[in-house]
């Protein structure tokens, strides 16, 4: 409000200059005018400078708020959507929309209606005149969406889909150069990149068009003003002040139009990804929980013993029950149906199946990264959705069918990155037969990794995999193929902790 009605200040100083100093000629009146006019426009400059500070924290806080759920999401069971892929670049493009200048643009366009009272106190045509002008516009602005909207679209969309593209095939080096698949490979870019590059010069091609008709429109909106105001000054119905400043009033009244048309591009980026987000968090907690009606009368039933829930301390033995566990896809496809069985602490249950059967599927359940539709899961008597989650996370080991691991070293990685615990770390390493290859390296447990690291071949990650799932001998293990990359020796070295 402050910058808006500052804004009047140009107006008012020229109003004072023909009207009153040039005819009075009075210098003392010139310097009293001129200083207050510099007054108020290092008042109009704070006022800019306070908006853009508030902007500024606002994206901050937003950033805030934000980030820390959409890193848990997308590090969570549901991060393999494109949503939570996409979900901190997203925040950050929102982030440097709010704090620009073109969010000002919608701040400032409701003010139009102050200039143009303005203008029709100066004179009733110039009022009129400027409403047409306005409305004209805001036609202008409205059309601009409409012709640009797809083709960004559709630009954005081709590059997310180059960007997808390569980020598979750069985790796939090896075998593409192996089997030789770069030259088919590098043909399907080309073809992803060359519409990806005519989407987006035809979506720059509207926008330069589109930017280049308001600029024309509007300097012609400022000229007819001008034109009107000196034939109303002609005629005497305004002052040569009112017809200078009337072309002032007018540029000011139009400026968001024209900041919203050069930013339009941004605007629709932003809104893009603050319906993203929108989903993502709305949809995040159905996804992470999704509570069953059988898991809802469970937390009725568990409500008294609450204390027990969230205590830390209880120590889970891993008496494991499913009942009736049910998943299907989002198709209605049915992966698992019916699951009824127990596993009582000290037993092993080994699964067998064809491929495609549901035994990972049953697996990613045991380990709460998949959600299913019908029936419970139970832990010692207590449904699993009850337990805190860093209890059993404590209480639970797990090997997957690939072996990630993280940027650290290999301590670490044991030890998943929570406060090391040596004697544990060794236990574990010795356990999974992996202890005497690890002292064999140049620096031991404090090798550094990563995701792409050389250093320990297939079979030896598998069997740090098969640490970290036995460091501090959790309660429950749960192993996907535990033997998929190792050789008898491996074997040898893996079965017999399994099985004690």
């Amino acid at each position: 409000m402050l910058t808006n009605l500052l804004m009047l200040a140009p107006t008012l100083y020229l109003l004072q200059l023909y009207d009153r100093i040039i005819q009075s000629r009075s210098e003392m009146t010139l310097l009293a005018v001129t200083l207050i006019t510099l007054m108020l426009f290092g008042v109009m400059a704070l006022a800019d400078w306070l908006r853009s500070r508030v902007a500024i924290k606002a994206g901050t806080r937003l950033d805030t708020l934000l980030t820390t759920r959409l890193f848990a999401l997308g590090l969570s069971s549901q991060g393999a959507s494109g949503a939570s892929q996409q979900a901190l670049q997203d925040l950050t493009l929102l982030r440097q929309f709010v704090t620009g200048s073109g969010m000002f643009a919608f701040f400032d366009l409701p003010w139009t209606l102050l200039y143009i009272a303005v203008l029709f106190v100066l004179s009733p045509i110039l009022g009129w005149l400027a409403i047409g002008l306005c409305l004209l516009q805001f036609a202008l602005a409205v059309w601009n969406q409409r012709s640009s909207e797809q083709p960004l679209a559709d630009s954005s969309a081709a590059r997310l889909q180059v960007a997808q593209f390569l980020e598979s095939k750069l985790r796939n080096l090896s075998t593409l150069h192996v089997l030789g698949m770069l030259p088919s490979l590098k043909q399907r870019w080309q073809q992803l990149q060359s519409g990806w590059n005519q989407h987006d010069a035809t979506a720059q091609q509207i926008q330069q068009r589109n930017q280049l008709l308001n600029k024309f429109a509007r300097y012609s909106m400022q000229s007819g003003m001008l034109g009107i105001a000196a034939w109303l000054a002609v005629r005497g119905d305004i002052s040569i002040g009112a017809m200078i400043a009337s072309n002032v009033l007018i540029a000011r009244a139009l400026q968001p139009f024209d900041v919203i048309v050069s930013t339009w591009k941004p605007f629709m980026q932003a809104r893009a990804c603050a319906a993203n987000l929108d989903v993502l968090l709305a949809d995040a907690p159905a996804a992470l929980q999704a509570p069953t009606v059988a898991q809802e009368s469970n937390i009725n039933a568990l409500s008294q013993s609450s204390a027990l829930s969230q205590s830390t301390t209880l120590n889970l033995t891993g008496h494991l029950s499913l009942r009736g566990l049910e998943v299907t896809t989002p198709a209605g496809q049915a992966l698992l149906r019916n699951i009824t069985l127990e596993i009582r602490p000290g037993e092993i249950l080994g699964i067998l199946g064809a491929s495609g059967s549901g035994k990972t599927t049953l697996l990613r359940c045991l380990v709460n990264t998949c959600p299913w539709q019908q029936g419970d899961i139970l832990v010692d008597g207590l449904s699993r959705a009850q337990l805190p989650a860093g209890l059993y996370a404590q209480a639970i080991g797990y090997l997957p069918q690939e072996v990630a691991l993280l940027d650290g070293s290999i301590a670490g990685n044991i030890a998943r990155f929570q406060t090391p615990d040596p004697e544990a770390i060794l236990q574990a390493a010795q356990a999974a037969g992996i202890h005497e290859a690890i002292l064999r390296l140049p620096q031991g447990y404090d090798t550094p990794l990563n995701a792409e690291s050389k250093v320990l071949s297939g079979g030896q990650r598998q069997l740090l995999g098969l640490a970290r799932a036995l460091y501090q001998q959790p309660a429950i293990i749960v192993l996907d193929e535990p033997n998929a990359h190792l050789d008898e020796h491996g074997e040898a070295a893996c079965l017999p902790p399994c099985c004690c």
